[in-house]
């Protein structure tokens, strides 16, 4: 009788496997995908991105082939149930809603917030120098990021949306809320994986200046995930959050991207309004989600 073969990476603890994988994907995606990004696009260390559209296309297909692919072959090689750990089912019908609902209702906040840093940190009475440089780099990160996002028809938004919207949503869910939530479920209680998978996924994306938001999205999506017991509610939620800047700076303007602008006081009250009924909104949507997941699984989150 032939044994059965197990998987080379089945025994391995869920942690270890965790950090291994975020290891496989760094070194393909920021390293690798990375270098062969700006080569392609042209893009210059302090001089920005040369060719924009070429740098949209090389991203969307460095996160397929680069996330998605070693993803795919490490869930092999751990020997798991693709649909189980991916959570490959429909969500529940509310908890989607709801999830969906909360996206929209926190982008308020989220923007109070990045406001309110970088007038701060822009504001610092020592350290001008450094603060002066820093103010440089921001300025330099932004307009790559507007320029990324920014579309001149309705076909080059189209394919804004699939560079930043649906490629992430697909390709980095299926990282962190599939496979390295799901792993960290084996061995933590489901609040802590939930945090820790969304702390990860902010460290992943190294942007400094967003630190907080994305540990907030982060950990929202992968709350969601949970919840619902769905990867298409969190892809869903990935999708609009990203969707909802390119659409922003598709129809409002650039103006809108840029939070290192000083705001006319009387706009900057109305934003700290908006942001702080944002935030109590958000927190009463999540409220209702886990009930409604406590009331269909009979268990306390």
């Amino acid at each position: 009788m032939d044994e059965k073969r197990i998987a080379p990476f089945a025994n391995m603890n869920p942690v270890l496997f965790v950090l291994v994988s975020l290891a496989v994907v760094f070194v393909t995606y920021q390293i690798i995908g990375g270098v062969i990004s700006a080569f392609l696009s042209g893009a210059e260390a302090g001089n920005g991105i040369k060719d924009i559209k070429t740098f949209r296309i090389v991203i969307s297909f460095s996160q397929f082939m680069f996330i998605l692919v070693p993803v795919i072959v490490l869930n092999i090689l751990r020997g798991d149930d693709a649909d189980k750990i991916f959570r490959l089912k429909i969500p529940d019908t509310k908890i989607f809603s709801l999830s969906v609902l909360g996206i929209f209702v926190i982008q308020p906040f989220l923007q109070l917030y990045i406001v309110i840093q970088n007038k701060l940190i822009f504001s610092l009475p020592f350290g001008g120098e450094f603060v002066n440089k820093l103010k440089e780099f921001f300025d330099i990160l932004e307009a790559a990021v507007i320029g990324i996002v920014k579309s001149y028809s309705p076909f080059e938004f189209v394919i804004v949306i699939i560079v930043i919207a649906v490629t992430p949503a697909i390709c980095e869910e299926l990282l962190f809320r599939g496979l390295i939530l799901s792993n960290l479920l084996k061995i933590l209680k489901a609040s802590t994986a939930v945090i820790l998978t969304g702390l990860l996924f902010a460290l992943f994306h190294f942007d400094p200046f967003n630190l907080i938001p994305l540990i907030i999205l982060g950990i929202y999506i992968s709350a969601v995930a949970y919840l619902s017991g769905s990867i298409y509610t969190a892809m869903a939620v990935h999708f609009l959050n990203n969707f909802f800047s390119a659409a922003a700076v598709y129809f409002i303007g650039d103006d809108f991207a840029s939070t290192s602008k000083d705001i006319p006081q009387g706009e900057f009250i109305q934003l700290i309004i908006w942001g702080l009924v944002s935030a109590a909104l958000f927190i009463a949507i999540m409220f209702l989600i886990k009930n409604l997941f406590r009331k269909n699984q009979k268990i306390i989150f």
